[in-house]
């Protein structure tokens, strides 16, 4: 499964990749800040799951997704935030994130989630490994 993971804050990329490993350890991980960075990686690798963090100094998450979304449909987003804020919540929602994680991120939630949300191996259809997204 390859993953990009969007964000500032490096114990949350740290956090993500750790969890992300030990669900599929061969997984491909890709990480970055930048939004411009971001969209090359995802033009030039098929991702199965993009988790971008909401407030970034150089973009929110949210506008990322809205933006980025149809032209990559088959990716599973998820956002990660430091606070509970409803108006991110539901436009998180009105975007069909799969998950909106809060920080700071739980192993066992994100355990949770690449379990729940990510169908095991044996159950996926190989052409789109994301559960939610099907």
């Amino acid at each position: 499964m390859n993953a990009l993971i969007i964000a500032d804050d490096a114990e949350v990329k740290e956090k993500i990749k750790q969890a992300l490993y030990e669900f599929d350890s061969t997984s491909i991980v890709f990480e970055t800040s930048s939004p411009k960075e971001a969209l090359k990686l995802m033009q030039s690798d098929k991702m199965s799951v993009v988790f971008s963090e909401i407030q970034m100094r150089q973009m929110n998450g949210l506008s990322f997704v809205e933006t980025h979304k149809r032209a990559f449909p088959g990716i599973c987003w998820l956002v990660i935030s430091a606070c509970k804020n409803f108006y991110d919540i539901k436009k998180a929602i009105q975007l069909g994130v799969v998950d909106y994680l809060l920080k700071p991120v739980d192993e066992t939630g994100l355990r949770d989630v690449l379990e729940y949300r990510v169908v095991e191996k044996s159950d996926r259809d190989q052409s789109h490994p994301c559960a939610a997204c099907h």
